[in-house]
């Protein structure tokens, strides 16, 4: 009997010596975020269905003063996406909802294209619609005074005259496809997203402190307030859009406890919803999108991992999980400044050691040859973006490095034509031939098309060529190319003199994803220009003037 509870005791005080030893590690990992009168974070660790790791940093409100706590509502950014997946799960269930139906059928005011956008394609950002975000930034919109809502994305998904790429053909990220499928599941309930999902799916799952905002003058008890840090100290822009779906919802780390378990597989009510949102379509290369229902489906250090991360103005979030070891990681931020996605790879690591399991699952190393790594190096472009990528093979050792980077980042192959950062692995670079795009690059499963480049020097150009007035009738805006100290600039409403650089042959930058591709006509004179915008706009026509 001595010998049992000394077997126990000595387990039980090991395990609680291991608990409070990851603890203080995360401890380490938050400890620059702790900052004195600053807005800060929330952050549940699960384990085992149950919270093993809690901790509210920084301030809430800075007008009162209020710390983050366990019971904060946070924003989720697009976490939001796969409980607007979940609320077209009911629909669904219910048999008021397919998969493969034409979303013409509740969205008349959709344009026919030449093949139909199905409920599936917007749940896993395949349909071609361009993202509302960026259709506004190029059209003029002014964000801290002009009012959107739900009209208001509709009315530009309306206005498209072709989409980026074949229903279906491929993962594209583009907030549209979730405000649209709000609107749709608003039409068949009756209800607002809000009401439906707090009907559905926030009771059932105990989920009490969670919401969709669905207009800006409720009243939320709790709530963390967005910051952005300035030179000058820490600011909040007032709130005059109504948009959701995509984003724009609020919960706690208690309650996402409880949507981790689901996603997990540990709610029997809910192992249907959790299959649901975790299955991958099939592309027509053969291969699975990584994104599936409003979670991404990817691999980490030999597991399958699902996650999402958010970003909006004044806060980020990131929700990672692991169903084979029950571990999940909820983080929500109320300081823009604040990235959460490279601290929960961090803290995965604490749980994942290398055991023999892991050996196993990784057991084949891929050993790249030489003549391989050598047919990667080049120039590369993102499609439809001036984002520009180089691929060097230095000692042997493949590396990449982006325009703003200071320094290479060193790869290492895990398959064939498949790398990952050395030190990141949730970063992967495919070089699988595909005639569409030569590299795919995904981040946490989100992924990013490039093709090869032949960049050129921008004093072998002569910018005059391009100065003028082009007008786009989908856009209803005029864009003034000009030309000053050799350089070329663009304005347009709400924006001024924007200096652009050279890409490849006729075409510039704003460096922060945006294509200027200038066109000629048979006397070799630019008579068009096509604008391309952050990997999901492709090529909407403006005329020259």
């Amino acid at each position: 009997m001595k010998n049992y509870i000394l077997f126990f005791t000595l387990l039980f005080t090991s395990q609680f010596i291991k608990a409070q030893n990851v603890s203080s590690e995360i401890d380490s990992i938050l400890q620059k975020h702790e900052q004195p009168n600053s807005p800060g974070l929330g952050i549940g660790v699960i384990k085992g269905g149950k919270i093993i790791y809690s901790k509210s940093i920084g301030i809430a409100t800075l007008e009162y003063n209020i710390k983050n706590s366990d019971s904060t509502i946070f924003s989720l950014a697009s976490i939001a996406k796969q409980f607007t997946a979940a609320c077209a799960w009911v629909l669904i269930k219910e048999n008021k909802l397919s998969l493969d139906d034409d979303i013409r059928k509740y969205l008349p005011e959709i344009q026919k294209h030449h093949q139909a956008i199905k409920v599936r394609h917007l749940l896993n950002h395949t349909s071609g619609l361009s993202n509302y975000h960026s259709l506004m930034y190029l059209s003029g919109f002014d964000y801290d005074k002009e009012y959107y809502d739900n009209s208001t994305v509709l009315k530009l998904a309306t206005k498209q005259g072709k989409l980026n790429n074949n229903p279906g053909e491929k993962v594209v990220y583009a907030n549209t496809n979730y405000n649209l499928l709000a609107i749709i599941i608003e039409r068949i309930s009756g209800m607002n997203l809000h009401e439906f999902a707090k009907e559905k799916l926030f009771i059932p799952l105990e989920m009490q402190n969670t919401l969709v905002r669905i207009e800006n003058n409720t009243i939320i008890k709790n709530k963390a307030v967005g910051y952005q840090k300035t030179k000058d100290g820490f600011i909040q822009l007032p709130r005059i859009q109504t948009s959701y779906g995509a984003g724009s919802m609020g919960s706690t780390v208690k309650d996402m406890t409880r949507w981790i378990n689901m996603l997990n597989g540990d709610n029997p009510k809910f192992i249907e919803l959790s299959q649901f949102l975790t299955t991958l379509e099939k592309l027509p290369s053969g291969k699975k999108a990584k994104y599936a229902r409003g979670v991404m489906v990817d691999d980490y250090k030999g597991f399958t991992t699902i996650s999402h991360s958010g970003y909006g103005w004044g806060g980020q979030s990131q929700l990672i999980t692991i169903p084979e070891k029950k571990l999940g990681i909820i983080i929500m931020t109320n300081l823009e400044s604040i990235n959460p996605s490279p601290i929960s790879y961090e803290i995965l690591d604490l749980f994942l050691p290398k055991t023999k399991a892991i050996k196993e699952k990784s057991a084949k190393k891929y050993k790249a040859k030489s003549k391989d790594l050598e047919s990667f190096v080049g120039q590369y472009k993102e499609i439809n973006s001036d984002m520009k990528m180089e691929i060097l093979l230095e000692n042997d050792t493949l590396k990449s490095k982006g325009a703003r980077a200071k320094k290479p980042t060193g790869l290492k192959g895990f398959e064939k034509n498949k790398f990952h950062r050395i030190n990141s692995e949730s970063v992967k670079y495919d070089f699988t031939k595909n005639e569409k795009h030569d590299l795919v690059i995904t981040f946490g499963g989100t992924p990013f098309y490039f093709k090869r480049a032949y960049f050129i020097d921008s004093k072998t150009v002569d910018v005059n060529e391009f100065v003028g007035k082009y007008y786009s009738e989908e856009l209803d805006v005029t864009y003034n190319f000009f030309e000053k100290q050799g350089i070329l600039y663009l304005s347009y409403k709400n924006h001024e003199n924007i200096a652009l650089s050279t890409v490849q042959k006729d075409e510039f930058g704003n460096n922060d994803r945006t294509l200027y591709y200038f066109t000629r006509n048979s006397k070799n004179e630019i008579d068009k220009m096509l604008l391309s915008c952050d990997g999901s706009i492709s090529e909407i026509e403006f005329i020259k003037q």
